[in-house]
């Protein structure tokens, strides 16, 4: 009797993988569709003056890096960032090309500046040599976030109310570079217009996203998808009262990405190195 029972079951159980499969097969095909997908970025020219000043500085190691970017333009043809035409200084290829050129300015420049941004700007705020200016910054925020952010009890637009700035310098991105990019950049001109209402007079820097290590990559980060979104912010500049500056170039190995021995958690600097980076804003000033 057990053992009739024992084939019983089992032609039961057979019966019933048999009426199953077919639609567990189909719930896994269709998972392993959905995690091969990518987004597919269209092409976005950075916005950048054609300058090598804009990407040189001091690597964290101590030498100097001028590795020029390049740009694709409406024909398909490329041109290096940094390239000068013969007989020509890199300022003098500046004011020939945007009517301006970056200057070395000291400490008290930022004295009426105002850094917006997340973590890393939290950062400069709290490891830089830029001590005398003002800064809206927190773990986690975000451009879509502005609107209702609060930092030390207060509001962006309580903030901006406050006091009248020569030079505001925001940094947002990172922790919505997973998210859908179309929003993402309508959010962040959105907080640039709020920025430009509140301060007219001000000059804007927008500063590039930093990368992040090819390690800390993931689905989500990539620095591919950081560097669409940077060219994304860099079409705002105007290079008259908008300017992008990119510090990547700083702190970047040889594949575009955070270098390894300047981070501890792939996404931030070290403490030491935000001196390096505040030199680097000092080296890229504009002068009304």
């Amino acid at each position: 009797m057990n053992r009739f029972k024992q084939c019983v079951y089992t032609v039961i159980l057979l019966a019933t993988c048999l009426v199953a499969s077919p639609f567990i097969y189909k719930q896994i095909w269709n998972s392993s569709k959905e995690k091969t997908k990518t987004e597919k970025l269209p092409p976005i020219e950075v916005n950048m003056p054609t300058m090598a000043a804009t990407q040189a500085g001091t690597a964290p190691g101590g030498e100097t890096s001028t590795d020029a970017q390049q740009t694709t333009g409406p024909d398909g043809a490329t041109a290096a960032t940094g390239e000068t035409a013969p007989g020509q200084t890199e300022a003098e290829t500046a004011a020939a090309d945007t009517g301006f050129e970056y200057v070395q300015s000291d400490p008290s420049y930022f004295d009426d500046a105002l850094f917006i941004g997340d973590s890393r700007t939290e950062g400069l705020r709290l490891y830089g040599t830029l001590k005398n200016a003002d800064y809206f910054s927190d773990k986690g925020l975000a451009a879509y976030k502005m609107d209702s952010a609060s930092v030390n009890g207060q509001t962006l637009a309580e903030v901006l109310k406050a006091k009248k700035y020569g030079k505001v310098y925001v940094m947002l991105g990172i922790n919505e570079v997973g998210n859908n990019f179309d929003y993402t950049v309508k959010a962040f001109n959105s907080t640039i217009d709020t920025i430009r209402q509140a301060q007219p007079d001000a000059i804007i820097y927008i500063m590039a996203n930093l990368h992040v290590t090819t390690a800390a990559q993931n689905s989500t980060i990539s620095n591919e998808r950081i560097n669409y979104l940077n060219a994304s912010f860099s079409q705002l500049a105007d290079y008259k009262t908008i300017f992008y500056i990119d510090v990547n170039p700083v702190f970047d190995d040889g594949d575009g990405a955070l270098r390894s021995d300047a981070t501890n958690d792939g996404v931030h600097v070290f403490g030491n190195y935000y001196e390096t980076w505040c030199n680097w804003l000092c080296m890229h000033t504009v002068k009304k």
